[in-house]
């Protein structure tokens, strides 16, 4: 009997899992494409959806949190116009999620301020040579970069706040454990 009841608390862990991926997913896609939605020249644009992501790792196990950071960004980018930057969303956004940790009480904690905040750095330097790349001038990419300084700081400063606001209510406690 206690193998069954293993068994059933392990699904509802893993549907209780999928299902907050996939919120997590629409919230990037909706918060990257229309909630505070900046185009920086017709060469991408600036947003807070990555708070989100960072939310996302700090409650999801990694692969769900991998996967809510990819999909949702990328959706973004498909409905928004720049289906171009799918490729380099998919895989910068799934290393944003790796320095961030769920693994912990509280969503705000030493470990996910610094990893959102090297988060931040690494996707603003990895776009950059993203846009390097698709458009042929590292140095244009860095001129349009600067801009996108704004997106790392305002969502870690969305996030700051998101975060402590759910860990007043406790809600790492009340639904994940």
């Amino acid at each position: 009997m206690s193998r069954l009841n293993d068994r059933i608390n392990n699904r509802s862990k893993k549907t209780r899992y999928m299902v907050t991926a996939a919120l997590f997913a629409a919230f990037i896609c909706l918060t990257t494409a229309y909630i505070l939605h900046i185009p920086i020249g017709g060469k991408g644009y600036v947003h807070i959806g990555d708070a989100f992501i960072y939310l996302g790792a700090t409650l999801l196990p990694m692969p769900y949190a991998i996967f809510c950071a990819a999909i949702g960004a990328a959706m973004a980018d498909l409905i928004t116009g720049y289906a171009i930057y799918i490729i380099p969303t998919l895989i910068i956004k799934s290393i944003l999620v790796l320095f961030l940790t769920s693994k912990t009480n509280k969503i705000i904690n030493t470990r996910n301020l610094l990893g959102s905040f090297i988060a931040g750095f690494v996707g603003w330097i990895l776009y950059m040579i993203a846009d390097g790349i698709i458009y042929g001038s590292f140095t244009s990419a860095f001129v349009f970069s600067l801009i996108g300084l704004v997106q790392p700081i305002g969502s870690f400063i969305v996030f700051i706040l998101i975060g402590l606001a759910l860990d007043k209510l406790d809600i790492k406690k009340k639904y994940f454990n």
